[in-house]
C-alpha cells in the first residue's frame, strides 16, 4: 500500500457518474511545491504562478481557473492525496473519451511532477514511475472496474489542447507492471491498402479517441493520430499515417476490445 501525504484541495464537487477512467498528467510547472500550491489554491491569481504559459500582458491580479487532481506524485515517488476519489476533481478540462465529454465526472486524475514541454520535458525518474505504478495498483484494488485498459493520458482525452504526460513518459514500463497497455508486436498485421484513413479512423474511435468517420484526413483525425503516436510511437509524432502507425492502431484496438 502506497503511503500518501495529505494535501487537501478545496477544488472539487460531487461526482455525477461512476468512475471508469484514470487520467495521467504532468504538472508542467517549475517544481512540486508550486504545482501543489496551484492545485490547492481556492482563489488563484496570475501573479502567483508566473510562467511561459501566460502572455506578457496578463496582470498579476487576473484570476485563474481553479484546478485540482486526486493525486500528485513528486520526483521521488511520494504521493500526495488532494481530493478523495469519491469526489470530482477538476483536472481534465474540455475533453472526451469514448464519446463521453465529462471526463472529470468519471475519472481519477493523477498529476506527475514534471516541468513538461515548457521546461524542456525532463526525464521521469525511476522512483517517480515506481510511485505512479504503486498508486495505480492501489487504485485498481479499490475500484474493480478499473484496469490497465482504463488508464489514459491527458493528451488522449484532449488531443487538440494537451500534450501531457508527453512523449518521454514510459508507458511501456507501466504496461510491464500491469497498469497500462502496450502492443507486444505488430508483425503480420495486414493493412487496408485501399482505405487507410477510413481504417485508421475506425481504430482511433474504437480505442476511444474523438474521431468521426469522414474517410479523409481531417484536423480531428490528425490531432488524434499525433496523440496516439505520442503515447505508442514517441519516436515519430508527426501525425503521418505510415505503415507502422497503421499496424500499431490495429494492435492497440485489439488490446482494448
Amino acid at each position: 500500500m502506497t503511503r500518501y501525504l495529505q494535501k487537501p484541495s478545496p477544488n472539487f464537487d460531487a461526482r455525477t457518474r461512476p468512475i471508469d477512467l484514470v487520467v495521467l498528467h504532468y504538472t508542467g510547472m517549475q517544481d512540486a511545491e508550486i504545482a501543489l500550491a496551484r492545485l490547492t489554491d481556492p482563489a488563484p491569481l496570475a501573479g502567483h504562478y508566473p510562467g511561459p504559459w501566460q502572455s506578457d500582458d496578463v496582470t498579476a491580479d487576473a484570476p485563474l481557473s481553479r484546478v485540482s487532481a486526486h493525486y500528485v506524485v513528486d520526483e521521488a515517488g511520494q504521493v500526495y492525496a488532494l481530493v478523495p476519489e469519491e469526489h470530482r476533481a477538476w483536472h481534465a478540462g474540455v475533453a472526451s473519451w469514448e464519446d463521453d465529454g465529462d471526463i472529470n465526472a468519471r475519472a481519477i486524475g493523477i498529476e506527475i511532477v514534471n516541468g513538461g514541454h515548457d521546461f524542456d520535458l525532463p526525464d521521469f525518474p525511476a522512483a517517480q514511475i515506481d510511485g505512479v505504478i504503486g498508486l495505480l495498483k492501489d487504485i485498481f484494488g479499490r475500484w474493480p472496474q478499473l484496469n490497465a485498459k482504463r488508464v489514459v493520458g491527458h493528451s488522449d482525452v484532449a488531443p487538440a489542447r494537451k500534450v501531457d504526460p508527453g512523449e518521454k513518459f514510459p508507458w511501456k514500463r507501466l504496461a510491464e507492471a500491469g497498469v497500462s497497455i502496450w502492443p507486444a508486436h505488430t508483425q503480420g498485421i495486414e493493412l487496408d491498402a485501399d482505405e487507410p484513413v477510413s481504417a485508421a479512423q475506425q481504430s482511433l474511435a474504437f480505442i476511444g479517441y474523438g474521431v468521426r468517420q469522414t474517410d479523409y484526413m481531417d484536423e480531428a483525425t490528425k490531432t488524434a493520430l499525433i496523440a496516439f503516436q505520442r503515447r505508442f510511437r514517441p519516436s515519430d509524432i508527426s501525425g503521418a499515417l505510415d505503415d507502422e502507425t497503421q499496424r500499431l492502431l490495429i494492435a492497440v484496438a485489439r488490446l482494448v476490445q
